[in-house]
């Protein structure tokens, strides 16, 4: 029934955490969270890539999707779907290591990572700040 909910147009992304949470109860779902980090949407992306390595540990294929979505955190630009793919990387730890380099110098910037304005810059630029310390952490 979840695999059926992901696959439909829409708006797959709670289904893919639900699939995700499952862990490997889910993998016979592989093929089609395979099939999905290959979306356009940079959400379905991220979130198919995070519930295939939940599902089946396989980091050779869901690490690069995820590092690709930080990307241009290195170069100090910030877009929501970042924070979950830092937050996937640091969860997957040492096997997330080729997403160290590219972020280590973003906790000694001054310039604020956010998306949107008011408060929220605030909240965002600490979240995604100490997801990358966790994922520096996690990556040693």
């Amino acid at each position: 029934m979840l695999g059926t909910a992901a696959a439909e147009d829409g708006y797959p992304h709670p289904v893919l955490r639900k699939l995700a949470g499952l862990g490997p109860r889910a993998a016979g779902m592989a093929d089609l969270l395979r099939t999905m980090t290959g979306a356009t949407d940079p959400w379905t992306r991220v979130e198919a890539a995070h519930a295939l390595w939940a599902t089946t540990g396989d980091t050779g294929s869901t690490v690069p999707i995820l590092v690709e979505a930080v990307q241009e955190l290195a170069e100090d630009t910030y877009l929501p779907v970042m924070l979950p793919a830092v937050r996937h990387l640091a969860r997957i730890g040492r096997a997330a290591r080729p997403a160290a380099p590219l972020l280590r110098d973003l906790p000694n910037r001054d310039r604020r990572l956010h998306y949107f304005g008011g408060w929220r810059a605030f909240t965002e630029d600490e979240s995604i700040r100490t997801a990358v310390d966790e994922l520096l952490i996690t990556t040693r």
